[in-house]
């Protein structure tokens, strides 16, 4: 039955175009001069003292402790399993499947979720140890998750209803912090995107700019634009954890005024924090990024192994299933990746102080896969002996003292020995510990101390396909 619907999922994609287009809804995107002064003035306005970053504000301090998020890309992309905003780019490599953007904005038509009840599937992560959770209030297709005053969204196609509303309801309810994507880049919105852009063929094929100044001005309206569909974010839910950027841009204007920009979020959301996303665009081509990376936490390490401390606060995003096609998006497949891949990348993101923060996106009906359900479920089965381990745990005491991945807690160290790793266990620890305990199952660890170096062998049979974490009390 799976195969024949996402089959039938792929023969929609060729579907006849509903009324929503690339250029429907003009009427939205007819700011306010107000909200194009309040823009303009921020831009020319230098920041009074320089941002303290990460955000000293109590209540961001949170972050470094959080380990383990829940990333969830959802909205009109869902309803066939398709990339976020790049499947309408044409010939792209990590898109292209609902082109052109016309074909891609006939979802909206058909994104309706019957099911959304995000308590079911934020709980279901509470259970596994998840702290924060962050949701794609809107990508770079433009179509908002609220009845936003400006763009295209609920308030068109949905008759107002506001999605995030009841995700913030379900993070509180299941104490768990509560973080919005954004993305200020906006594909919708007129005059943004050259329609050589929708093709990779030809999206460098692009005309010059030959009036700066109203190129300026264009800019400052987008800006106006952004900036009140932020507001509306920040002001309409109460407090808001965490503000997950991806991208602003506007061709032929080089200055974000990032800092500008970071320091008017914090007076609206004083304990906020905002990843390092303003003004560096990052792409699924180009993970590193291409500007300067400033926010309170940074994100180099999407879709890759974390291998080094980039910065004081950061965090490691990656896909949770492996199906190609859907990318950040929903897998209408479920072929969520081994518990052995999640272990060893929420061990790698905790043994260098950095949080672990794991996309799996919700279908166009609003609720998870089932296979969500059963990989959480072992999760918490997991979480029951070894959290002590990862969610709040402290970082290496350096990589080069042992040959296996380490956590701290007080001075207590925790090995963990991931499924591929055979061989026996060496960690240099200066003394000799008390004990070592494998603590899954609470059992002492024969071990040998030599010169600094405990070395032990864990017995084949007591070995599992997830993270085997044995504790060594000093």
């Amino acid at each position: 039955m799976k195969k024949i619907w996402y089959l039938c999922t792929l023969l929609s994609l060729s579907a006849p175009l509903a009324q929503a287009q690339l250029n429907a809804h003009p009427e939205a995107y007819k700011i306010d001069k107000k909200d194009i002064k309040r823009a303009h003035e921020l831009i020319s306005t230098p920041v009074k003292q320089p941002l303290v970053l990460p955000n000293p504000n109590p209540d961001a301090q949170w972050f470094p402790d959080a380990s383990l998020g829940l990333f969830m890309h959802w909205g009109i992309h869902s309803v066939v399993g398709a990339q976020p905003s790049w499947d309408m780019i044409a010939n792209y490599e990590w898109g292209g499947r609902v082109s052109p953007p016309d074909k891609y904005y006939a979802l909206a038509e058909r994104f309706n979720p019957r099911d959304y009840d995000p308590n079911k599937y934020l709980k279901a992560a509470k259970d596994a140890g998840f702290t924060y959770a962050v949701l794609t209030t809107k990508h770079h297709d433009g179509y908002a998750l609220w009845p936003s005053k400006y763009g295209i969204g609920t308030k068109q196609y949905m008759n107002g209803r506001d999605l995030l509303k009841e995700y913030v309801d379900a993070c509180r309810a299941n104490g768990l912090k509560v973080g919005f994507y954004f993305s200020p880049r906006d594909w919708h919105y007129p005059g943004l995107m050259h329609p050589n852009e929708f093709d990779a063929k030809t999206w460098r094929d692009l005309p010059p700019i030959t009036d700066s100044t109203a190129n300026q001005q264009a800019y400052e309206q987008f800006l106006a634009f952004v900036m009140a569909q932020m507001e509306e974010l920040l002001t309409r839910y109460g407090k808001i954890d965490m503000l997950w950027l991806d991208g602003m841009n506007w061709r032929g204007v080089a200055d974000m005024h990032t800092e500008q920009v970071y320091a008017w979020i914090r007076s609206l959301q004083p304990g906020i924090l905002v990843n390092d996303r303003w003004a560096n665009i990052v792409n699924p081509d180009n993970p590193q990024g291409n500007g300067v990376s400033f926010g309170d936490f940074t994100t180099q390490f999407e879709c890759t192994l974390p291998t080094y401390i980039p910065s004081r606060w950061w965090d490691h995003c990656d896909i949770w299933t492996s199906t190609p096609g859907p990318g950040w998006g929903y897998d209408p497949n479920g072929a969520f990746r081994p518990l052995s891949w999640f272990f060893r990348h929420l061990a790698a993101s905790r043994s260098l102080g950095g949080n672990f923060l794991i996309n799996a996106g919700p279908s166009g009906d609003g609720d998870m896969h089932p296979n969500f359900y059963k990989q959480t479920d072992s999760i918490a089965r997991w979480m029951q002996h070894s959290k002590e381990s990862v969610i709040g745990a402290g970082p290496t005491p350096g990589v080069q003292l042992s040959n296996v991945m380490i956590t701290t807690r007080g001075n207590d160290w925790y090995l963990h020995l991931l499924p591929d790793f055979k061989k026996k266990v060496s960690a240099r620890t200066g003394k000799q510990p008390s004990e070592l305990i494998l603590l899954r199952t609470g059992e002492r660890i024969p071990f040998d101390y030599n010169d600094g170096f405990v070395t032990f062998v864990l017995d084949p049979s007591k070995r599992t396909t997830t993270d085997d974490v044995v504790k060594v009390v000093m």
